[in-house]
């Protein structure tokens, strides 16, 4: 037997065992992945505001105070003065749905010029047709005329066969710190109605609200819409509607005076029906204010 002949080195280590590269870069990329998913998470559940809840239904007895109002208590409204407000839009092509004139109405909930028009919108319109389902709101706490009562029109519904409302409330009325405009967004707006704010309150991301158009014809934008929310704030929707045939009541006859105009102006659009309401002295007044053509 052979015996093998000594070198003078000594036999090489054993070679350490590597990780496959392989198995390395798949390592790396499932903590990349892994990482990623987290941030997603994080973005979205810091990124998504929790839904708005629905406003309440307003009180019947707001609503029943609204549709009793007589033709007298708008004539004294009337008769008392009418505030600077609304705009004629002179030479546009009119704004129907259905052969109807067409009411817009684009606010937001934390906005008191917002609840102090939808007044005006829903005590005008109660003359010529139905409401369903309105819903009541207060103004945010941290705007100036803090908690002025008002109407939500989401999940409302109104019927007439003299003129058509489309309304929108595009913002909620609670602060949220995720919410790009500072308040939750509600709604979009449709193209239309989108087509109009770009015509009327120029362009940009940001509107001015309330925006109200009566068949082109009577525009109300922002603050100009002849109500004063601080003669509403604080109140309770039932006392403002309860206020509203006092004429000792400043808040309450702006709010019919201002009705009286959005009545003459879907009045101009709808060929001055129904007549007991369109050739009341109210509505004549305010439609010479405005300076709308007058009927017949």
């Amino acid at each position: 037997m052979t015996t093998p002949t000594p070198t003078g080195r000594d036999a090489p280590p054993p070679a350490a065992r590597l990780l496959p590269m392989a198995l390395v870069t798949w390592a790396f990329i499932a903590l990349v992945l892994v990482l990623i998913v987290a941030l997603v998470v994080v973005k979205l559940t810091e990124g998504n505001a929790p839904p708005p809840p629905s406003p309440a239904a307003a009180p019947a007895e707001a609503v029943a105070a609204i549709t009793g109002l007589s033709v007298q208590d708008f004539d004294a409204a009337a008769a008392a003065g009418f505030a600077p407000g609304p705009t004629i839009l002179a030479g546009q092509p009119a704004l129907t749905d259905g052969g109807r004139p067409k009411v817009v109405f684009v606010g937001a909930e934390f906005s008191p010029y917002s609840a102090a028009e939808s007044w005006v919108v829903v005590v005008a319109l109660v003359r010529f047709g139905t409401f369903s389902h309105l819903g009541a709101l207060s103004s945010a706490s941290t705007e100036v005329f803090a908690h002025t009562p008002g109407f939500a029109f989401d999940g409302a519904t109104y019927r007439s066969p003299y003129v058509s409302l489309a309304a929108v409330d595009l913002y909620g009325q609670t602060l949220s710190s995720v919410a790009p405009a500072g308040y939750p967004p509600l709604a979009t707006l449709d193209g239309t109605t989108a087509g109009l704010l770009q015509r009327y309150d120029g362009p940009g991301t940001d509107p001015t609200l309330p925006f109200v158009d009566v068949d082109n014809q009577l525009l109300a934008v922002g603050d100009a819409i002849g109500v004063s929310p601080g003669a509403l704030a604080g109140q309770s929707l039932g006392q403002v509607a309860g206020s509203l045939g006092n004429a000792a009541r400043p808040g309450g006859s702006a709010v019919l005076a201002a009705a009286d105009e959005l009545t003459a102006a879907v009045c101009a659009g709808d060929g001055w029906r129904p007549s007991a309401v369109c050739d009341s002295a109210g509505v004549r007044a305010a439609a010479a204010h405005l300076g709308l053509p007058p009927s017949g």
